[in-house]
């Protein structure tokens, strides 16, 4: 593993470009007060830096605002690319990040390559948004990629960039959860946590938000994931915690999902992380209209 920074080395690496080529979405982890923020974005990769569109008034867009370090996900499969990086608004309506150096020249370039790469995502939702003002409400984010971790399955199979790389985990069992209350949520949602449903995990950690791939179990509201991935970003055994589970087509009426925020507990065993989430806090979407209620216990 090297870990020079800052390292481009990963840009010569196939693996990685195939993963970030072909990811539908990146999972954009931000440090919410409330803990860490795990919602979908599609995106596209351009001179080192990755780039999504967000409503201005997202929670995504009002945490970058204040605090820039954020996490990365990108799934294929069995595989994953996980990055750490700093992000930065881009808003043409009020100039902001703008002329900032390095994006002026980029950004015509970043906004071609995300238009190219998601033209079916952005026809579907000009389709669905009727309103003439769709593109004043949205702002560009771009990422600066500090540090990236290359998974297949929980191992960790290569690393770039500066990673504390801290063994902070206890072992044995988490303390026991208590799966969520889902009967709030719409039917359509329920399945999206059905056991060993495919969910995002977001933890906090030495190297700021991190989002990792999960495996919901149902019948005690807890999951699994990469034990070396957490290790790899100095997780602890306690941390704030939100797992989302989400699926999405072209369509913006076609993009649903669910979060789940509150206290996680972690424990390592063998190379798998068992984690346990208290969960406070439950939000849900579809298309743009969503809502968060306090969670009940089942």
């Amino acid at each position: 593993m090297s870990d020079g920074w800052p390292s481009q080395d990963w840009h010569r690496d196939a693996r990685v470009a195939e993963i970030l080529d072909e990811a539908p979405v990146l999972h954009v982890a931000v440090a919410a007060r409330s803990g860490p923020h795990v919602t979908p974005a599609v995106f596209d990769v351009d001179g080192g830096r990755l780039w999504f569109v967000t409503p201005r008034r997202s929670v995504k867009a009002r945490v970058i605002a204040r605090r820039r370090r954020v996490g990365g996900l990108a799934l294929l499969g069995n595989r994953a690319v996980v990055i750490g990086g700093r992000a930065r608004i881009v808003d043409p309506l009020t100039a902001r990040g703008v002329f900032s150096p390095g994006r002026l020249l980029d950004l015509p370039l970043a906004a071609a390559g995300y238009l190219g790469r998601n033209h079916r995502h952005a026809t579907g939702t000009i389709r669905d948004h009727q309103a003439p003002t769709l593109a004043l409400s949205r702002v560009l984010v771009s990422i600066d990629i500090r540090r990236l971790a290359l998974l297949d399955g929980p191992a960790v199979v290569e690393a770039w960039g500066r990673w504390p790389r801290a063994d902070l985990l206890l072992r044995g069992t988490p303390p026991p959860g208590t799966a969520p209350d889902l009967s709030a949520l719409p039917p359509a949602l329920r399945p999206l946590l059905a056991d060993d449903a495919a969910v995002v995990l977001g933890w906090q950690t030495l190297a700021g938000p991190l989002a990792l791939p999960a495996r919901w179990r149902a019948a005690t509201g807890g999951l699994e994931t990469s034990g070396e991935a957490l290790i790899l970003a100095g997780a602890a055994s306690g941390s704030p915690a939100c797992v989302t589970a989400e699926r999405s087509r072209y369509r913006l009426e076609s993009k649903r999902g669910v979060l789940l925020r509150g206290d996680g507990h972690a424990r390592l065993d063998g190379g798998v992380a068992r984690v346990t989430v208290d969960t406070r806090r439950t939000t849900w979407w579809t298309g743009e209209e969503g809502r968060t209620i306090a969670a009940r216990r089942a």
